[in-house]
């Protein structure tokens, strides 16, 4: 088992091994937010955690975009590791991430990535900090805005933003 302080560290390298992340979300379940958030979490990792990943990591992995299971966390066994789950999971056992219906604000996750009113963006930015992620993702959003969305250095907006490119 990785030990708490090499984890601790490792996830936050952005430089981190993709193969040693692995190994700490699969000993370590509890950093399993922290992996997915580090830059070098690869694809299928973030696909084993949506299946075997605590409900934490699994919040973010929604807050990223990134689907998750219908039917909640499955149990691990010792043969299941995160690259042989990569290769047995299908797009097909997977739901769309749940958009929150509305803000506390008001505001819901489809205007936030879809409104084209930059007034309106300042103001969903402001006073929803939820739908970020889901701001960033609105191809119509303005450069100045982005960047601020950048600055926050949140990762399920960087996630977001990412996906932009």
């Amino acid at each position: 088992m990785v030990d708490f302080d090499t984890a601790a560290a490792a996830v936050q390298d952005p430089n981190a091994d993709p193969v040693f992340l692995a190994k700490i979300a699969y000993e370590n379940p509890e950093f399993g937010a922290n992996v997915i958030a580090n830059p070098r979490a690869y694809p299928g990792l973030k696909r084993w955690v949506a299946q075997f990943g605590d409900e934490r990591a699994r919040q973010q992995l929604v807050a990223m975009g990134w689907p998750v299971p219908q039917e909640g966390v499955m149990q691990r066994n010792t043969e299941t590791a995160p690259e042989q789950a990569q290769q047995s999971l299908t797009q097909a056992q997977y739901q769309q991430p749940q958009e929150p219906a509305v803000s506390n604000s008001g505001f819901t996750a489809e205007l936030a990535m879809t409104t084209q009113d930059k007034m309106l963006m300042a103001q969903i930015a402001s006073e929803a900090p939820e739908l970020h992620p889901f701001l960033a993702r609105n191809p119509n959003i303005y450069p100045d805005l982005l960047d601020w969305l950048a600055s926050l250095n949140d990762s399920a907006v960087n996630a977001a933003i990412r996906l932009r490119q």
